[in-house]
């Protein structure tokens, strides 16, 4: 199943909407209360909320507790010399690619293939191999998105 994420940039509470292949909108994630990272809403068309994600203080580390009914996985994000590495608690995936630069896959523990995203100038583009996965899968791209990061370094002159 191939999934298309695009930023909104509106004024509104959403952040990102999800299309499908035929340019369908899916889901699109919303904060909840005030404009913040802390706490997203992903809802379906129908305006019910079939995810959650919470954003979890701990220094040094982008924490995410992903909830879908009564399941939740946490996907932890650690800065290192050698970029992001990223690893998950609830379930035996982990990530491969480099998360900066949104170009990674998503990798079970008998090294399958659960998801592969890529970047591209304005939407990011999300091909999942298993349509059970898909929520978390989204989840994870919304989470990595949330990153402040540049696409090119520069050093500036001081």
């Amino acid at each position: 199943m191939k999934l298309f994420i695009k930023r909104n940039t509106s004024p509104d509470k959403s952040c990102f909407t999800v299309f499908d292949e035929y340019g369908n909108e899916k889901y699109y994630a919303s904060f909840t209360g005030s404009k913040s990272v802390s706490k997203l809403i992903v809802s379906d068309k129908a305006d019910k909320a079939v995810l959650k994600i919470r954003k979890i203080p701990i220094v040094g580390t982008h924490t995410f507790a992903l909830k879908a009914g009564k399941h939740h996985i946490t996907f932890v994000m650690i800065i290192s010399s050698n970029g992001i590495i990223g690893y998950y608690y609830g379930n035996n995936w982990h990530i491969n690619g480099e998360i900066t630069k949104g170009n990674f896959s998503i990798i079970d523990v008998d090294n399958s293939l659960i998801a592969s995203q890529s970047k591209h100038a304005d939407y990011i583009e999300l091909n999942i191999a298993d349509n059970s996965d898909e929520l978390y899968c989204v989840a994870t791209s919304i989470c990595t998105n949330l990153i402040n990061t540049v696409d090119k370094l520069a050093i500036q002159a001081v």
